[in-house]
């Protein structure tokens, strides 16, 4: 079993075997921010802070029989959780529980977005639980910058939470997805679930499939020199034909200012996104600053 699965199912035996489902999330985000262990990423959404990957394990927790199907994180029986861990995570989450004890609610909540006030940004219920001094540091959280940038950002060792986050903290607007066939092995990367998450996110997908470069060509790709030489031909043999999709890219930041590019690899220099930037800093009338995140 995942390591981040054994916490989950610790924290909840430590808390009584059951939780609702904001007590719960938001308890997992304390618990790791306080540990200095990522074992979920979050990003802030519509109730603060929130992992899209932590619903996943519930939906799998509950098909293997660990977790009671229903609306609340529940443990279907008294199995005992927190022996699975060594001492010291035992422990700590044992003295997490003890402390957190009397937060749950709208109490836990107003306390999250008191010392984490980043992940009440995108809050819609911020206004009714917070003083206005209080709110002033939540604005203050964001990132104030809107101006226009195309962006580039891979998945590669990121979580869908994390991934998301990233965007959030550069206000991504839109997501360009530049893969030719946009699947993957990794959670909530491939198309149809991937665009789902983003938009439930606030963040619009779009696929230009005729950027990406066929699966064929990346075979056998071992070292710099491979990856220097399918760049080469990409830029010269591929990019040429994409006229209509390279104008497509030059529309969509024009209509959300704020666009990210976006494909596996996360150094750009071992993605073709970056020839896709590098080719429209050679067309006319190209001003927009371009940022690898």
């Amino acid at each position: 079993m995942f390591k981040r699965r054994k916490i989950l199912l610790a924290l909840l035996e430590a808390c009584n075997g059951e939780l609702k489902n904001t007590d719960m999330e938001k308890l997992l985000f304390a618990y790791c921010a306080e540990s200095g262990k990522n074992y979920y990423d979050f990003f802030p959404y519509k109730y603060g802070c929130f992992s899209f990957l932590s619903y996943q394990d519930k939906r799998v927790l509950t098909k293997q029989g660990f977790l009671a199907d229903g609306d609340s994180f529940k443990l279907k029986n008294r199995q005992a959780h927190l022996r699975n861990l060594d001492s010291n995570e035992q422990s700590s989450i044992e003295s997490f529980a003890k402390r957190s004890k009397t937060l749950r609610g709208e109490k836990l909540v107003r306390h999250i977005y008191k010392k984490y006030p980043y992940y009440a940004i995108r809050s819609k219920i911020k206004e009714k639980i917070l003083t206005a001094g209080e709110l002033q540091v939540v604005e203050s959280a964001a990132n104030p910058d809107q101006s226009i940038c195309l962006m580039t950002v891979g998945y590669e060792g990121k979580t869908i939470d994390a991934y998301i986050n990233t965007l959030i903290q550069n206000n991504v607007a839109l997501i360009v997805d530049v893969r030719r066939n946009p699947i993957s092995m990794k959670y909530g990367f491939s198309k149809t679930r991937f665009r789902d998450y983003l938009n439930r996110a606030g963040i619009n997908y779009e696929h230009i499939s005729a950027l990406g470069i066929e699966s064929s060509q990346r075979k056998n790709l071992e070292t710099e020199k491979d990856y220097k030489i399918l760049f080469k031909k990409y830029a010269s043999e591929s990019l040429p034909n994409c006229a209509d999709e390279l104008h497509r890219i030059k529309q969509l930041v024009g209509e959300h200012k704020r666009v990210a590019l976006t494909c596996f690899e996360a150094n750009p220099e071992s993605c073709h996104r970056h020839k896709i930037t590098e080719r429209l800093q050679t067309t006319k009338k190209w001003s927009t600053p371009i940022k690898h995140l």
